[in-house]
């Protein structure tokens, strides 16, 4: 029994030897600051203590400088904006920087001993330590730095006369069981701190108001003085209001100084607001206070909403992880136009719910449970966004939103428009990523991945859906129970991905390596379908056999549900690890149906091989955006329209997809008039076979006296995400002809002067095939599409004629803020025109007929009034001959234009929402219709016109774009070079149009 006894107590022995103690460094800060609003700079005095619990001795001592990475364009971060087409510093008086003013490290025990020298390399200060620093030892770091502050970008700076304290002091480097973590400041990725205490003294002009980490230990912060009296009317407030402004701007005359100190514990970083425009707002959670700080002009949205929101979080956090253990929050306005977190203090552009949430779930992922941000993302951005969601999920319900509050400031569209659950669009976002051939291991470094966009998808949407499916794997209450645990064992620890994972293992009895393999450190997608279900009566009652098929690597247990005709539900689970896999059910009621992943719970790629889709009839409001996963969507919507032939034509359509893939669209259309009936029908879909990015489309029409057959595949390739180049290649067969009766809708009146008419389509079979290749390479400061086409006609597959053609389109811009230099050049040529139809030949002044089709109101005779001047761009684009009959089968075209914005308060309130942001456009044109003969005449012109970005608002409508994001140009081609017959040159002229006009 003994000798049993001694062998348990040395296999236990052995087996926690076999894994090293956890320890961790500490650091004392203290620090003595003071604001120079003037210089926007800050000065300060640094003593920074740092005891070595590690088990090894040290020989270097490393600092973080990030304000460093804002010196110039060249540091490491601006070096890798530049790959992705962004210039950090667009002005260089915009620059921040720290410097290092006074250094020295001292050895404990002794003064003697120091070191003064240092080398810095980007934003990582390195030293050698005065002697080595042996496990248990401790030094001592003095210095003295001057902070320039930079204007506010990312996460701080300055904007008018506040100023954002974030990553803005020296900072100890992290020493843990992989060594120095000395990384430099990248372009994505945040931080990695050493747990401490920090003493904070900080200066400011006496109306500057403060907010920090930590609780404050003296001084004062100026809170009481701009405390918002809530019971107060807003017009009882106002006049207080008033009466603390009178006094602020009283004792800043004095130019007297505001000191406080802040005191944390058990932190690895520190942060601070501070603005003279701050109010203040006390609230509390179970007696820990919440401190509000919001500019003024945001008071009624700010006041009483983000101290509720924030006791919420607190709240919710405890019960789901941990009491919250700091002594304070903090709910700052920051200048950022999202959230970021800092321990015990948040920067919130916002009051919303889900934004405090959020930042507030930072303080515990990131704060309390400190992960390496910049290795590992994926713990606390997708921690906190898992949080965040099922915080709002169980307030909520499935929606995910507070619909009541949403909707109080929805207008007439956004009430109607049906909407899909935050969860849903927040998936829809993913699957996209997962199955773009971009996907990416969620482990990597932050900035290892190829872009921004992939470490954010991987970090927050991936690395949310990550706990959602381990707590789908392990189960509701097991995953509540590692949620606690995680918090017990390691608050106030770093944290890493093997640690996580054992507390998983350890709560949920399962081995669980292979669903952090796959979803860590793989890029696999998921995707089960139902296949043959089988039936039979026993005499118990049914049994019933349900085969699954996985059609992908992804693995990850899935459920089937079976519901009988008299309502019972049973749910198996198959362990999703073989290519087919089977269930069985025993049932007394009949089956009636079968539903794969009836949760829609394992980041399956589709549901449409799942179970039979549900069907919903909607009508189509304005931009609806509606792609719900368990459902295939029809809508519809009446139509109708005006031409001289049909007069009024009326109709419908009606619209079908599941998701953004499969797509059908059928219209049919009446003329009150002709009597005529015109309808269109178009399919499009990925072709999966051929890989992402291939898709096939089939429309087919009979409109307004013309036939078309159009069938294509497009591919699309790129390298990266969001950034160029991609490569667009189409190919496809075109069938087009004019029926009978066809010549009476495209007769057009060019001249109306000397009463001009032409024909502009000519009746005959073509077939075309075609081909079209674009690209978009791009530098820093510029931006280029090239597009090249070429079109083959001919007899020999039953065309009335052959010709064959085709065309380059280059477009450069120089732009800043939309605005800038903008170049067109333009070559086309038709081989064997003397057999090309007048729809496809090259026009002078804009689209041809054929491109002038595919708009509804320009496709037939007075559907839109020459009168109007509507000009649609293409062919040369010489606005200044605007409907004048000059087309050929060859033209050279170069088109300028210079483009500069105006200022917003040159438009009331009013028509700026009407019309939008407005800029000028000085412009030229030039071509001739001479490919290669260049003595050949050439044709000019140049004026002047006006833009009007984002022309309409959401709730606005118009049959010509559809809605929001469009432009309104208006051009005036003042002089053109060979004006018309009793014409002057300069005189003036307009077209306008709802797109730019290159």
């Amino acid at each position: 029994m003994r000798r049993s006894l001694l062998f348990i107590f040395l296999f236990i022995s052995q087996s926690h030897a076999s894994e090293p103690p956890y320890w961790q460094q500490f650091v004392h800060y203290t620090m003595d600051i003071t604001l120079i609003p003037i210089e926007h700079a800050l000065s300060g005095e640094e003593k920074i203590v740092y005891k070595n619990n590690s088990p090894d001795t040290l020989h270097k001592f490393y600092l973080h400088l990030y304000p460093n990475a804002f010196r110039s364009n060249e540091t490491i971060k601006a070096r890798e904006a530049r790959r992705e087409y962004r210039k950090l510093l667009a002005n260089p008086d915009d620059a921040g920087y720290l410097n290092i003013e006074s250094f020295r490290i001292l050895s404990h025990d002794s003064t003697e001993k120091s070191v003064t020298a240092f080398q810095i390399n980007d934003t990582i200060l390195e030293a050698s330590l005065p002697e080595p620093l042996p496990p248990g030892g401790e030094l001592t770091v003095e210095l003295s730095f001057y902070l320039k502050v930079r204007k506010f970008q990312e996460r701080a700076g300055y904007r008018g006369f506040q100023y954002d304290f974030a990553q803005w002091y020296p900072k100890v480097c992290v020493y843990d069981d992989t060594g120095w973590n000395a990384e430099p400041f990248h372009l994505t990725g945040e931080f990695y701190g050493e747990f401490g205490t920090f003493d904070v003294t900080i200066n400011v002009p006496h109306e500057y108001v403060v907010g920090a980490t930590g609780v404050v230990s003296a001084g004062d912060p100026g809170w009481e003085r701009v405390n918002v009296d809530t019971s107060l009317s807003d017009a009882q407030w106002q006049e207080t209001f008033k009466k603390i402004q009178k006094t602020v701007a009283e004792d800043a005359k004095d130019g007297k100084i505001r000191t406080v100190t802040f005191h944390a514990e058990n932190v690895h970083d520190f942060a601070w607001v501070t603005s003279p425009d701050f109010l203040y707002e006390r609230g509390e959670w179970d007696g820990i206070p919440i401190h509000v700080l919001y500019r003024s002009y945001a008071k009624n949205r700010w006041s009483k909403t983000a101290a509720r929101h924030g006791a919420r979080a607190l709240a919710w956090l405890s019960e789901k992880f941990g009491r919250y253990p700091y002594p304070q929050l903090t709910i700052a306005h920051g200048l950022l136009s999202g959230g970021m977190e800092y321990p015990m203090l948040v920067m919130n552009a916002r009051e919303s719910e889900g934004l405090v949430l959020h930042e507030v779930g930072h303080i515990y992922f990131y704060g309390i449970l400190a992960n390496n941000e910049w290795k590992e993302a994926w713990l606390d951005e997708g921690f906190t966004t898992f949080q965040t969601r099922w915080y709002m999920e169980t307030r909520y319900g499935q929606q995910g939103w507070d619909s009541e509050a949403e909707l109080q400031h929805a207008n007439w569209l956004q009430r109607r428009r049906p909407r899909l659950t935050r969860r849903e669009e927040n998936q829809n976002q993913l699957l996209a990523y997962l199955t773009s051939g971009n996907n990416e291991p969620m482990s990597r470094p932050a900035y290892r991945f190829n872009e921004s966009i992939s470490y954010r998808r991987n970090a927050y949407d991936k690395g949310s859906f990550f706990y959602d499916m381990l707590k789908y794997v392990v189960g509701d209450s097991t995953f509540e129970k590692i949620c606690r645990e995680y918090f017990k064992r390691w608050a106030f620890k770093h944290v890493n991905e093997a640690r996580f994972r054992q507390v998983c293992e350890d709560v949920s009895g399962q081995k669980l390596d292979w669903f952090f393999k796959q979803w860590l450190h793989d890029s696999v997608n998921v995707d089960y379908s139902l296949d043959r279900v089988s039936k039979r009566q026993t005499a118990e009652g049914w049994e019933t056999k349900v085969e699954v098929q996985r059609r992908d690597r992804g693995i990850i247990p899935v459920e089937v549900l079976l519901i009988t005709q008299t309502g019972d539900s049973l749910v198996q689970r198959w362990d999703g690890k073989g290519e087919i896999g089977t269930v069985a059910f025993q049932t007394t009621g009949k089956p009636a149906k079968v539903i794969l992943d009836p949760r829609d719970a394992i980041l399956d790629k589709s549901r449409w091989n799942q179970d039979p889709l549900r069907f919903r009839f909607l009508f189509e409001y304005p931009n609806m955006s509606y792609y719900p996963r368990d459902a295939y969507v029809i809508t519809y919507r009446p139509s109708f329209w005006f031409n001289e032939v049909d007069k009024l034509r009326i109709g419908g359509r009606l619209k079908s997809y599941y998701g953004t893939t499969r797509n059908a669209y059928f219209g049919v259309w009446f003329g009150t008039e002709s009597r005529e009936l015109d309808a269109r029908f178009s399919y499009s879909n990925p072709i999966a076979p051929l890989g992402p990015g291939v898709r096939g489309a089939f429309s087919a029409q009979k409109m307004e006296g013309r036939f078309e057959i159009d069938a294509h595949l497009t591919l699309l390739k790129r390298k990266y995400l969001a950034h160029p180049p991609l490569h667009q290649i189409i190919v496809g067969f075109n069938h087009s002809k004019l029926i009978k009766d066809g010549e009476r809708y495209v007769r057009r009146e060019f001249d109306q002067k000397n009463d001009i008419a032409l024909a502009t389509w000519e009746r005959g079979d073509v077939n075309n095939l075609y081909f079209r290749y674009g690209v978009n390479p791009r530098g820093l400061a510029w931006f280029t599409n090239i597009t090249l086409g070429l079109d083959l006609v001919d007899e020999d597959w039953g065309s009335d004629v052959s010709y064959h053609s085709g065309f380059a389109e280059l477009k450069v811009w120089f732009p800043k803020n939309d605005e800038g230099v903008f170049l067109r050049f333009f070559a086309g040529k038709i081989f064997s025109s003397d057999d090309a139809f007048i729809q496809d030949l090259l026009f002078l002044d804009g689209a041809n007929p054929r491109e002038r089709f595919q708009k509804f109101y320009l496709r037939s005779d007075g559907a839109l009034p020459e009168e109007l001047h509507y000009h649609l761009p293409g062919g040369g684009t010489l606005r200044g001959y605007y409907n004048q009959p000059i087309f050929g089968d060859q033209m050279l075209a170069v088109n300028g234009e210079l483009r500069k914005n105006l200022a917003s308060d040159l438009l009331g309130k009013t028509m700026r929402i009407i019309l939008g942001k407005p800029s000028l456009a000085i412009f030229a044109d030039v071509a001739t219709m001479e490919f290669l003969d260049f003595s050949h005449k050439l044709f000019a012109d140049a004026g002047f016109g006006l833009r009007f970005e984002n022309v309409l608002p959401d709730d606005w409508y118009t049959i010509f774009t559809g809605g929001r994001n469009t432009t309104l140009r208006l051009d005036f081609p003042i002089w053109v070079n060979r004006p018309l017959p009793d014409e002057n040159a300069v005189r003036f002229r307009w077209v306008f149009g709802f797109e730019q006009a290159f």
